[in-house]
């Protein structure tokens, strides 16, 4: 049985209590490896964070509010620091699992790696991987591709964008794979395998509806960044209502990231935040009783602002495995040479949502079946097309050879 390392993340993916969906993709990865036969064990950083031993002691002053003033203010300087190093040109981040070589690394077959950000370290280890295990396969997993606008939205990540410029060129030389989620045959020189992103069907269960309030519930899960573009969402419904609509609508916001605040604003300003529930994160009981309110998910509003303009989302997964209609600007991977029914396409531009036009989809759906059916047919869409046993095949297939 051949056996490979998954390299990826700060803790283990198994025993994380809120997991991204990022977590959940890797974890479910994993397991479609050995579900195949093959032996394959997560490797991560074994630590929460960089920060100074005193942060962790368990002593009396530790309840003092001095102290714990001065923890706050610890945490704050080291987090930064960390983000300054990490931008520094030949500095690396202190959370890589790949920050130095392991002796778990030697003797392996396989070594797949996720991508988190590329440094001179990093190369330096991975070409340690290849020297110590010149049989062995690399692959290299870009997640999301083209990066470029993503690392160069902020002046401060131009460093990054400068660091993987440099280094990635020279990665050919010590990995036989990138697998990527684009149509590209050959990244950074190197031969590439495709794959879309799949989901763990086993891990999510079908959305249970609840009796009808009379509302169209609107979800969307995510950390939000600006590339999601909901406030386009929010904007639409702010005008729809003050141009004398009157059909209810709920728009659900799960997850956190740095633009919860301000889509509480703008909520605010457009006179809608009675319609927009911004409920933080949720998992597991919490989450599910969302969903089984809602009758449409939200992917993705602005991704061809990253100059992506075929996705393939995790959140479009796990709305898919749930059974729920999608929206979504651009075109998603799975629905492609298929007559799928059960998403709209919106404009790919800046302007706000038209609301009309998502009222008229859900009552296309909905006027004709019941919720019950549409989960159900959604679902079976699901289980066709994004199990990761079936995503990850090519993978697993060239693994194996």
């Amino acid at each position: 049985m051949k056996k490979g390392v998954f390299i990826y993340g700060l803790t283990d993916v198994k025993s994380i209590s809120k997991p991204t969906g990022v977590d959940k993709k890797v974890l479910a990865q994993i397991h479609a490896i050995n579900a195949a036969g093959l032996n394959c064990k997560h490797f991560y950083t074994k630590r929460e964070s960089w920060v100074s031993p005193t942060l962790n002691k368990k002593a009396p002053w530790c309840n003092f509010p001095s102290f714990r003033c001065f923890s706050r203010v610890q945490k704050f300087f080291f987090k930064n620091i960390k983000r300054v190093f990490f931008r520094l040109p030949f500095g690396y981040s202190l959370d890589d699992p790949l920050s130095r070589y392991h002796k778990m690394f030697d003797g392996n077959d396989f070594f797949y790696i996720r991508r988190m950000g590329m440094s001179l370290n990093q190369l330096l280890v991975i070409r340690k991987i290849r020297k110590r295990n010149p049989k062995a396969k690399i692959l290299y997993e870009i997640p999301t591709y083209p990066y470029k606008k993503e690392l160069k939205k902020r002046w401060i990540d131009y460093p990054l964008w400068w660091k993987e410029r440099t280094y990635m060129p020279i990665l050919h030389r010590y990995v036989d794979r990138i697998v990527t989620i684009s149509k590209d045959e050959r990244l950074f020189g190197m031969p590439t395998i495709p794959i879309i992103n799949g989901i763990n069907l086993d891990t999510i269960h079908p959305i249970k509806p609840v009796p009808e309030d009379g509302a169209i519930h609107i979800v969307a899960v995510a950390m939000f960044c600006w590339w999601h573009g909901y406030d386009r969402l929010i904007r639409g419904l702010g005008e729809y209502y003050a141009s004398g609509g009157e059909r209810p609508i709920v728009l659900h916001l799960i997850g956190g990231g740095p633009f919860t605040t301000e889509f509480t604003i703008l909520a605010k300003r457009y006179g809608v935040s009675d319609k927009v529930i911004i409920h933080g994160y949720k998992t597991g009981a919490e989450l599910d009783e969302i969903y089984d309110l809602c009758h449409l998910g939200v992917i993705s509003l602005a991704t061809e602002d990253k100059d992506i303009y075929i996705h393939s989302t995790l959140k479009s997964r796990e709305y898919l495995a749930k059974g729920l209609p999608t929206i979504a600007t651009g075109t998603t991977d799975v629905f492609i040479g298929t007559d799928y029914p059960y998403n709209l396409e919106l404009p790919t531009d800046t302007n706000s949502v038209n609301i009309q036009s998502v009222i008229s989809f859900y009552d296309s759906i909905y006027c004709t079946k019941t919720r019950q059916q549409v989960i159900a047919e959604i679902r079976a869409f699901a289980e066709r097309h994004i199990d990761m046993n079936i995503t990850m095949e090519p993978v697993i297939r060239y693994l194996s050879s």
